[in-house]
């Protein structure tokens, strides 16, 4: 069976890892929302850390623990309080909306990554991905129709985590550059473990033996999506695999009305198809401009960067916003 499906063409098996993916991160979903029906949000948050710490923890021991060295404390921890935003934003999405609705506004992130790389690094962005910017948060306004009196508060939750999502998205490219993936991951839970307890105590209800093992199952999907991902990121374009990550939108509304009786509004066809197409778009502008980076013998450094020749010349005086200036800094640190 393995060699079989070793024999596949890679896109066919980056196809297969991205499905599976999908289905597992829909199902993940499922188990947040079961268990925020026996537990506030808050403490879901703290033991999906606690859990993902404690499975992770043997991955990263296996190369020794020379192999856990790092420098970079600081960036660790601005990683984890974006990560814990995301998260908690994430899971309180979940248990307050409808299923469909909270995946369909967190498809968002491509959306802010392509802002925050405006905002913080100054890059350029031409009208095509403009448009495509537009018409994502188009889809947005669709879907949460602001003024009207269908509208709920809980609506934001799940820009407000794509928001984080993006945000500690730059923040891992970063880290990337000095530490291996299951450092990043073991740290950033080593860290959110006890930042997430905190809060967690004050709302804390001793859970059941039912909704711990829920929660073990979640952390285990949780991780077998992310090593999905990166084997299919490994074997084929970023661009070709990103479009299979919005199947959880489909996997995610059969579940909802099977499991939940949750039927979707007509108001998310139309607007969901606005996001994900945008942030599809998005992508794939993003691989086009990074092979013609290469052509052009340029470093591709961005999630959204435009065909502008670099400069010539630093500029004489450091006007990097603080965020990309730390990073930057912390960075020269390591080398040094």
């Amino acid at each position: 069976m393995r060699r079989w499906f070793q024999q596949l063409p890679n896109y066919v098996q980056a196809a297969i890892f991205s499905t599976i993916a999908a289905v597992m991160a829909a199902g993940f979903s499922v188990t947040v929302r079961l268990a925020t029906e026996d537990m506030p949000p808050l403490e879901v948050v703290f033991f999906r850390n606690l859990f993902g710490f404690l499975l992770i923890l043997p991955v990263s021991l296996r190369a020794g623990f020379s192999s856990l060295h790092t420098t970079r404390w600081r960036t660790f921890f601005l990683r984890a309080i974006l990560s814990m935003g995301a998260m908690t934003f994430w899971f309180s999405s979940l248990a307050y909306l409808p299923l469909a609705e909270a995946t369909t506004l967190n498809f968002t992130v491509p959306l802010f990554g392509t802002v925050l790389a405006v905002v913080i690094l100054k890059e350029q962005i031409r009208h095509h991905r403009l448009l495509a910017l537009i018409a994502g948060f188009a889809g947005v306004a669709i879907i949460i129709r602001p003024g009207s009196d269908t509208m709920q508060l809980a609506s934001i939750l799940p820009i407000a985590a794509a928001l984080c999502m993006a945000s500690a998205g730059m923040v891992i490219k970063s880290l990337a550059r000095t530490d291996s993936s299951p450092n990043i991951v073991l740290y950033t839970m080593l860290l959110m473990t006890p930042m997430t307890l905190i809060p967690a105590l004050f709302v804390w209800q001793t859970p059941s033996w039912n909704t711990i093992l829920i929660l073990l199952v979640g952390t285990f999907m949780a991780n077998i999506t992310q090593l999905c991902n990166t084997s299919a990121f490994r074997l084929y374009d970023y661009s070709f695999v990103i479009g299979f990550n919005y199947l959880r939108l489909p996997f995610v509304v059969i579940i909802a009305l099977v499991m939940f009786g949750e039927i979707p509004e007509i108001w998310l066809l139309p607007g969901a198809g606005l996001i994900i197409g945008s942030a599809i778009y998005i992508a794939r502008r993003e691989a086009v401009l990074a092979r013609e980076a290469k052509r052009f013998d340029r470093e591709h450094s961005s999630p959204a960067t435009d065909l502008d020749p670099p400069p010539r010349q630093r500029p004489a005086a450091d006007t990097r916003p603080a965020a990309a200036s730390a990073l930057q800094d912390d960075d020269q640190n390591t080398r040094k």
